[in-house]
């Protein structure tokens, strides 16, 4: 079998753990690796790794397509947000395919125009959700496309996790607006909670494709001091067929939360991040979908598209952007991102759960001074920044 060739931009972080599969993957030559700041320390080891396995590095990822592009059969873009669209086109422009972490763009406008490019060149863009990928996503997916619970009514989704100040010290992007001159938006939705976000509309539909929102209603919240960002948001959408309440925080204590419920006619499934349920009414029994989840999937994936042996991707970029086309409908809808004293965290995971069972957002059910209506999301519509900024 013929080696695919590939690089990857980023090596530590998430760049860590893609460069670490490509090196590994037996039918995967890693070619070339690209790291914008190898002098800093905490980075300093990972690049002495790199340079360990031979691979040549460079600081830019210009100069590494202008020497290696003929070569490249892929490009893993492990970088910050606002470089996946930059990126993205540079390498399709040099006929390459990508593989870019989430989220596919920070605008969805961006994500259309990277969609079109990719097909324009005959290439493949996929994108690093990794929960698309799981047996029992494919599975649960194929059960609701094919009527088991029959017509959908709701998706409820709820994402509690915990981000300390540490963490959004990390880099000069991490809780930003912006960064480098380009919109970043590192908040909630579009870092953690894109990755349910994304698993909401492959669920919310009864087609192969995911749910497109028809137009959504939120409410952004922010309790950490030093971000410029959402670290709580409510999300109400419209996804045709189904309506998706959507709650997710990085304020909560120890209990993390990731999980779907799915509701239709004939019953409700639970989706989490190791199996899926479903209880159909009129049935004791439940239906469980639960098989091991390969990690390295997405990019085993996609080396079977380039090769031939597959056309469809596990997370292609024309359904991704979806997500970032519902986040930045949230951010329109908001208009701002409202400050809320961290003492009002103490019981964010109660609240969450409340709301959630309730299919509320939290200006329904407690006193914060929130008012916001619904954006319809139109072929045309386009996120250019909050009222606020």
């Amino acid at each position: 079998m013929e080696t695919v060739k590939a690089a990857v931009v980023g090596v530590s972080g998430i760049g860590r753990y893609h460069r670490t599969i490509m090196h590994e993957l037996e039918d995967v030559e890693l070619v070339a690796v690209v790291e914008k700041y190898p002098e800093r320390e905490k980075v300093a080891e990972h690049v002495e790794e790199v340079e360990g396995w031979g691979v040549p590095l460079f600081d830019d990822i210009i100069p590494m397509l202008d020497e290696y592009a003929d070569d490249l059969d892929y490009v893993t873009l492990a970088v910050p947000h606002h470089w996946h669209a930059p990126y993205a086109i540079e390498c399709l422009n040099r006929g390459i395919n990508v593989l870019v972490e989430k989220p596919v763009t920070i605008l969805a406008q961006d994500g259309w125009d990277v969609v079109k490019l990719a097909k324009e060149k005959g290439l493949y863009v996929a994108v690093d959700f990794q929960y698309t990928s799981f047996p029992h996503s494919h599975q649960l997916k194929e059960f609701i496309a094919d009527g088991g619970l029959g017509e959908l009514t709701d998706v409820i989704g709820v994402m509690q996790w915990k981000r300390t100040d540490e963490y959004y010290d990390r880099g000069h992007w991490t809780g930003k607006r912006y960064a480098d001159g380009l919109p970043v938006w590192d908040g909630v939705m579009m870092n953690q909670a894109v990755h349910l976000i994304n698993t909401s509309l492959q669920m919310g539909s009864r087609v192969e494709d995911h749910a497109m929102p028809r137009a959504v209603q939120a409410e952004l919240y922010q309790a950490h001091p030093n971000i410029e960002v959402e670290d709580l948001a409510a999300v109400r959408a419209d996804l045709g067929e189904a309506t998706l309440h959507f709650y997710c925080t990085t304020n909560c204590d120890q209990r993390y939360r990731t999980d779907l419920d799915i509701y239709g006619t004939k019953g409700r499934a639970e989706w989490d991040t190791e199996k899926a349920t479903v209880y159909l009414d009129g049935e004791e029994e439940p239906i469980v979908f639960e098989e091991p989840t390969d990690r390295d999937e997405i990019h085993k994936n996609l080396i079977a598209a380039i090769r031939g042996e597959t056309k469809t991707l596990h997370a292609p970029a024309e359904e991704a952007v979806k997500a970032t086309l519902l986040i930045d409908g949230a951010y329109a809808s908001a208009g701002r991102v409202q400050k809320v004293p961290w003492t009002d965290m103490a019981g964010i995971n109660s609240l969450i759960d409340y709301c959630a069972d309730q299919r509320k957002l939290f200006s329904e059910i407690v006193d914060w001074p929130y008012s916001t209506d619904a954006v319809e999301i139109t072929e045309d519509f386009r996120f250019d920044g909050l009222e606020d900024d």
